[in-house]
């Protein structure tokens, strides 16, 4: 896979990022894991402070691809926390970006996988 910049993505695609179709991450995620650059496939997810399907397609084979979960920004508790993300590197993900909270940061910050999300929380979902 040839590696291409967001800013060429955007440049390439004005019509696209009108639309809504191809769309940037806002600055406001802060990177976790050692991978801070990663891509593949990207899977999508929506949750609201309940992380069972998040952790169902982290048990699967990650076979290089990206999950990006809409957690709906909340930050009442966390849908990722140290045990997926280590499943899903041992699985082959190349990285996980959550709008919304994680949590065991440092457990995440040893794993050799990418990571984004926009906040923290020691609070787990329930």
């Amino acid at each position: 896979m040839a590696l291409v910049t967001t800013a060429e993505v955007c440049d390439a695609n004005p019509q696209l990022i009108l639309s809504g179709e191809v769309r940037a991450l806002h600055p406001v995620f802060q990177i976790y894991g050692r991978r801070q650059v990663f891509s593949g496939p990207v899977v999508t997810l929506k949750v609201f402070e309940d992380n069972v399907l998040v952790r169902e397609f982290l048990e699967e084979k990650g076979n290089g691809r990206v999950l990006v979960v809409d957690g709906g920004g909340s930050l009442r508790c966390a849908i990722l926390g140290g045990n997926p993300v280590v499943q899903a590197q041992n699985n082959g993900w190349a990285g996980i970006v959550v709008n919304g909270c994680i949590r065991d940061v440092d457990e995440i910050n040893g794993c050799d996988i990418g990571g984004e999300s926009s906040s923290f929380t020691p609070h787990e979902s329930q």
